[in-house]
């Protein structure tokens, strides 16, 4: 530990392997294993087939793997470039829900004074900022000493989204430059300088005060049009719209000033009195108070409840947890610092065009449909957590993905399209990789918790086998050796190589499919949990964390799909996780 304090931030980045390509054959098998359990005989034997023309020797698909291994040669990672465009950046449908996320922390934890609490944080996030400036902030480490690559904290600050025609763009603007905030109350926009010209930061105190004045100047100020929402609608609007906007100079030095802000601290003027109305505070916010293409927010709400607002395609959600694990525990009291020779924060002064103000009330309208559409549910699962689930000699993750297992084939009688996010960090530019949590050894469990005629015993080893099965897909999947980013890869290879057709499995229905299940946890000690919403309409967001005692989860539908029901869903994933602490032996379970 030691050493790992005298390491500066990024110095175990240099010693991280470039992310591998798995072997085409690895791959193939692989996937007709993730596909089986979801399709009938007919369909799983043209699929091999589609497979195995993909590996035939001379054929297009080995062509497009000799093309990936070309440019893994040349590259540290392979797929860097590739993904934001094809995961992110290339999506033009709005943000919100779609593709922002929100960590909420214990919905609980009050505090009596808003500016207060929002001060804490907002020092605590400086300090952070500054010790990835100062390369003073510990790098992570695995168990076995190597390093985590530490380089998406570097887009965490002063990051930007820009909307675009057909793909939008990232920017990090000045990094260890940038010195202002964001601050949004009740609609209205402020900035002031955080952090001094000679590079020391306010202290709390001093942030306090200002968004003391902050909340005053925005309580007293007349209701203004809430600009903030334009960043909700599709993003081909909101390109237009913001171009339209930026005509006039004071609204251009305002989005300059807004992109290039070191955050946004959004100053909620209302209670999120329960789970669910915090974490839609974390995931969407109320109208216009929010700026939604900035790289993340700190939102506060009157009672100083706190969770966080994330855009995703700079960084993963995983990246925030030391952050978070460092601002939301308990801070000492601060008070206001005085006010004399603090300059006043900076109140934002929009001209808008008549046109402006009707695509505000178009995105007002486009946020009221994706909001009013969203089925979001906070469970927080009393019964037991990891302490218990070990007692299965498993990890407790493969234990609760099989909950989601049984819930949905006891509610949709087959097994869904599984996605879990899995961290490829060890290597250089690392991000996701995908783990398919549907398997053989998962469609035999479910089966065997439905059959009268299975004993406890049976049900218990099936059980025990898929557990084993997802916890090999996991540790595959963050050594660079899942499916889902190589086959993207020979897709992607396959278009710049110009390729008029591709290989016949990309055409199948099951490979199309949308997942039907976008799973993600997040470990964390003072998180309590993570938001998103589904990937497809037809299917659920679930994000969770499982403390020792305890397990909390964000699942998350869409009202307008008539199969889908966040609350039964999440009833059921309840009773699954019950039945099957109840194979355990009683003494294990005492």
């Amino acid at each position: 530990m030691n050493e790992q304090l005298k390491m500066r931030t990024f110095d175990l980045d240099r010693t991280l392997q470039p992310l591998p390509v798995p072997t085409l054959e690895d791959t193939c098998e692989r996937y007709l294993a993730s596909i089986e359990p979801l399709v009938d005989a007919e369909t799983f034997a043209r699929n091999k087939a589609a497979v195995e023309e993909l590996k035939t020797e001379g054929g297009l698909g080995r062509k497009l793997h000799a093309a990936l291994l070309d440019r893994a040669s040349k590259m540290d990672n392979w797929l860097s470039g590739w993904w934001e465009n094809y995961a992110y950046l290339t999506y033009q449908e709005p943000l919100i829900i779609n593709s922002s996320i929100g960590i909420s922390t214990d919905a609980r934890v009050t505090h009596p004074d808003q500016a207060m609490r929002a001060a804490q944080l907002t020092a605590g996030t400086i300090d952070f900022y500054l010790s990835i400036v100062h390369e003073t902030l510990p790098p992570e480490v695995q168990r076995d000493g190597s390093g985590f690559d530490m380089s998406l904290l570097k887009r965490f600050f002063s990051t930007n989204r820009f909307p675009g025609v057909g793909c939008d763009r990232i920017a990090t603007y000045g990094f260890g430059e940038s010195r202002h905030l964001l601050v949004i109350r009740n609609g209205h926009f402020y900035t002031f300088e955080a952090i001094r010209p000679d590079g020391h930061p306010l202290s709390a105190g001093e942030i306090m005060t200002q968004f003391k004045r902050i909340i005053a100047s925005a309580d007293a100020a007349p209701a203004a049009p809430p600009v903030g929402v334009l960043t909700a609608d599709a993003r081909l609007v909101w390109a237009r719209e913001r171009d339209w906007l930026a005509l006039h100079p004071a609204n251009r030095s305002n989005l300059d000033r807004i992109d290039r802000a070191l955050f946004v601290v959004c100053l909620d003027n209302e209670r999120h009195e329960d789970f669910d109305a915090l974490a839609r505070a974390g995931l969407h916010g109320s109208k216009g108070n929010r700026w939604y293409d900035k790289s993340f927010a700190l939102v506060v709400d009157l009672n100083g409840r706190f969770t966080l607002h994330g855009e995703h395609s700079p960084v993963d959600a995983g990246a925030w947890v030391p952050l978070i694990e460092k601002i939301a525990g308990p801070s000492p009291d601060v008070e206001p610092a005085p006010g004399a020779g603090l300059p006043q924060p900076a109140a934002m002064q929009w001209n808008l065009f008549p046109e402006t103000l009707a695509a505000i009330e178009a995105a007002g309208k486009t946020y009221d449909k994706l909001t009013g559409d969203l089925d979001l549910r906070i469970g927080h699962f009393t019964d037991f957590g990891k302490e218990l689930i070990k007692t299965f000699k498993t990890g407790p993750d493969p234990f609760v993905q099989m909950s989601f297992m049984l819930a949905y084939w006891r509610l949709y009688g087959r097994l869904p399209k599984t996605y879990e996010a899995a961290s490829t960090r060890m290597f250089r530019g690392g991000r996701t990789e995908t783990i398919r949590t549907a398997s053989p050894q998962a469609l035999a469990f479910v089966q065997a918790m439905s059959d009268g005629g299975a004993s406890r015993e049976q049900k218990l080893e099936l059980m025990r086998a898929a557990f084993a099965e997802h916890g090999k897909r996991g540790k595959d999947a963050s050594a660079g050796q899942g499916v889902d980013r190589h086959l993207l890869g020979l897709r992607l290879i396959a278009a710049e190589m110009g390729c008029s057709e591709l290989p016949a499995l990309y055409s199948e229905e099951i490979y199309k499919r949308g997942w039907e299940l976008s799973t993600a946890q997040l470990p964390m000690k003072l998180g309590f949990v993570n938001h998103f919403g589904a990937v497809c309409h037809e299917g659920y967001g679930i994000g969770y964390i499982i403390k020792d005692d305890h397990i909390n989860f964000n699942v998350s539908s869409f009202r307008s799909h008539l199969a889908t029901d966040s609350t039964r869903f999440l009833e059921a994933i309840y009773a699954a996780l019950r039945d099957m602490s109840g194979l355990s032996e009683p003494s294990a379970a005492s």
